[in-house]
């Protein structure tokens, strides 16, 4: 339980002390911001493995028990969270986060045409799936806390967002992503993001089947 509190200490406090203490804005400034949030990402990546690991160690206390229906809406969510995982991926977003830096490309968006912040929806849809597979203490304080952190990381990275860009570009970025379903399809659509779409359903059945063999517990177990 130690090593679970630990990492997520570290993990909570990566994402509050480089701002609040000027670290950020220190490592933007020093090494650019494309260089800063790769590095940042990377990091983040690591140290929510190391959570995920932690977790999975600790003590169990149920809560609830998993059935094959709940697991069923999870792997669905998880689905839809690869997708989302590897469209933003690869895409500037001026307005969120993002392993890509630079400015959102206005002209071929990609997912930004359908959503703002595919990173953090992603991450949220991570979370909800994961919270309803796992009805225990530590499951409900790890993947809660991680749908709520997601929840208010939207607002947060708009508001950020907002502080840094003008508002002829909040106004721009804005338009990319507003409108009928229809025309935001088409501006989404090319051969790059049809790619990403294929990658994200790549990256869903390699954890599908792969999860077992890195976590321990397969999602198919319930079938």
């Amino acid at each position: 339980m130690l090593n679970f509190a630990a990492a997520l200490i570290a993990f909570l406090g990566a994402h509050v002390v480089p701002r609040a203490t000027g670290l950020r804005d220190w490592g933007i400034n020093r090494f650019g911001r494309r260089v800063y949030m790769s590095a940042y990402s990377l990091m983040s990546l690591g140290l929510l493995v190391w959570l995920v690991v932690a977790a999975l160690n600790a003590p169990y206390i149920g809560l609830w028990v998993t059935t094959q229906a709940s697991a069923a809406v999870a792997i669905a969510m998880m689905f839809v969270a690869c997708i989302l995982f590897a469209t933003g991926a690869t895409r500037a977003n001026s307005q969120s986060i993002s392993f890509r830096g630079g400015e959102t490309d206005i002209e071929q968006p990609g997912v930004l045409a359908l959503v703002r912040h595919p990173i953090i929806l992603g991450f949220l849809f991570w979370a909800a799936a994961h919270l309803l597979v796992n009805g225990d203490v530590v499951g409900v304080i790890l993947f809660g806390g991680m749908l709520v952190f997601s929840a208010f990381g939207m607002r947060i990275a708009q508001k950020r967002a907002e502080a840094r860009l003008t508002a002829p570009q909040v106004a721009e970025f804005r338009a990319v992503a507003n409108g009928p379903i229809a025309h935001r399809l088409g501006r989404a659509m090319s051969p790059k993001f049809l790619l990403e779409v294929l990658a994200g359903i790549l990256f869903f059945f390699v954890l599908l089947f792969g999860h077992e063999h890195f976590i321990g517990v397969s999602p198919l177990a319930y079938f």
